[in-house]
């Protein structure tokens, strides 16, 4: 019996596995991409910072603002679209910068977060909140400080939205920098709001480890992605900005904290088992002209080539670059020598600063974001050094942003 159904069954799955793949073939091409020069396509800017974007040329699949007598003077040319919703009551700023490319920008925000603002846009019901024509110049933006072609930033509260549009007269590709500035009006108060808790505690009892990921510059807690190794028994990967965790008996913890548009943290801590311990650890964002120093990194004596125990320190550099892939950097390399700096030292830094280079091209970071260069012994740590870890600061990789 079962041998004369069996055929059957097989027809019936095959028939409603084809079904399925139909469906999905079908729905797949239907879904219709939304263009960053259309209102429904907006980039999302989910934080402050900054931000490398691109027009593409067009104007998208329609002309947005034709309903708005006010902007009859804005011919759409190449427009880029953004929305921004506020984590907490504050000051929206920015700055816009297009290389060669005279800049129309115009904000709009809805009188409710739920409105169908594009719609409201192109049928002219939202109201302009700001509008500026750069008058030739290839800035614009919102500042705290009004000028030419700045305007005044916008408050906004808590889940507010607001949409931006920039125009520029060349139908090309161009790049668009953009700086997002978030002024809190009361700092506690978006600090509650924008933590995010993960409780790991199996019992509330007994001592705990707290940990919060703050950023170094307004102290505003940070999404994270911490991962923590070494430990009996909480070896994991951990998101969040604020973690707490249940320390039963003597504990080591090895933890590598990164965050998006910060340099990462490594650190390794042992607890006792018997006290509570806090800890605040401060992220220095990774901004233009920022550089920090890579512990870890070590050399043979006189030479360029990697000491043993070095790869896990070059993996960081190389996660920081894939997961900030807009940044570019400068590598640094220094040396510890007694006298003038000598072009052989200078010549040994750069081979080591080139070395860390090869290794990131090497793992797939493109060459084009990055730069080797050698600094002999002109900036050492300690000029006259009394300890053998003292001569061995001298001798170091550093980091900064370039772009």
């Amino acid at each position: 019996m079962y041998s004369e159904v069996r055929p059957m069954i097989k027809f019936i799955f095959s028939f409603c596995t084809i079904l399925v793949i139909s469906c999905t073939s079908y729905a797949q091409r239907n879904i219709a991409a939304a263009s960053v020069a259309d209102c429904e396509g907006a980039i999302s800017i989910d934080r402050p910072g900054n931000y490398a974007l691109e027009f593409i040329g067009t104007i998208g699949d329609q002309k947005e603002l034709e309903a708005l007598s006010s902007l009859k003077n804005i011919t759409e040319t190449n427009t880029l679209w953004c929305a921004f919703v506020a984590p907490y009551e504050g000051l929206f700023t920015m700055e816009a910068y297009s290389k060669g490319s005279p800049i129309n920008l115009v904000v709009f925000k809805p009188e409710e977060p739920k409105d169908d603002i594009c719609g409201g846009i192109i049928s002219g019901a939202v109201e302009i909140e700001r509008k500026i024509n750069s008058f030739g110049k290839d800035s614009v933006g919102l500042s705290r400080k009004p000028d030419s072609t700045h305007l005044y930033g916008i408050n906004l509260t808590r889940g507010e939205e607001i949409y931006i549009m920039f125009n520029i007269d060349q139908k090309e590709r161009k790049r668009l920098n953009l700086y997002v500035e978030y002024l809190p009006d009361n700092q506690a108060a978006a600090a509650k709001n924008m933590i995010q808790l993960l409780d790991q505690r199996t019992d509330v009892t007994a001592p705990q480890l707290k940990l919060q990921i703050r950023d170094k510059s307004t102290g505003l807690p940070v999404l994270s992605q911490l991962i923590i190794e070494e430990s009996k028994s909480k070896n994991a990967l951990y998101k969040g900005s604020d973690f707490l965790f249940t320390i039963k008996g003597r504990s080591k913890f090895r933890m590598s904290i990164d965050a998006e548009g910060y340099f990462f943290q490594d650190y390794e801590e042992t607890f006792d088992g018997e006290n509570d311990y806090e800890f605040v650890v401060w992220l220095e964002p990774a901004t233009k002209g920022k550089q920090i120093e890579i512990k870890g990194i070590q050399f043979n004596m006189g030479s360029s080539e990697f000491a043993s125990g070095t790869e896990a320190r070059l993996r960081r550099i190389k996660d920081f670059m894939s997961l900030n892939s807009e940044i570019r950097i400068e590598i640094q390399g220094h040396v510890h020598a007694v006298g003038e700096n000598s072009f052989a030292g200078k010549r040994l830094s750069l081979a080591r600063a080139k070395q860390v280079m090869k290794y990131l091209e090497d793992s797939g970071i493109d060459k084009s974001r990055m730069e080797a260069v050698g600094y002999g012994n002109e900036f050492m740590i300690y000029p006259e050094p009394k300890f053998t870890w003292q001569e061995q600061a001298n001798r170091r990789v550093e980091i900064k942003i370039i772009d």
